[in-house]
């Protein structure tokens, strides 16, 4: 079990993503954990601001 980054829930799997932080240690950006709840609101603010990702193949 692991603490989702975003709203702290102890869940037993979480998905990581990319985010981009802007220090000396992680130049490039690191890894969190988030859960399924929150990884469906986040697609779902995305889609409300910038619209349905195109089908990459």
């Amino acid at each position: 079990m692991a603490d989702c980054d975003l709203c702290t829930r102890a869940r037993p799997t979480l998905f990581p993503i990319k985010v981009q932080v802007h220090t000396l240690a992680f130049p490039e950006g690191t890894y969190r954990g988030v859960c399924d709840i929150c990884l469906d609101n986040l697609n779902k603010a995305y889609e409300e601001r910038f619209g349905k990702k195109p089908e990459q193949k």
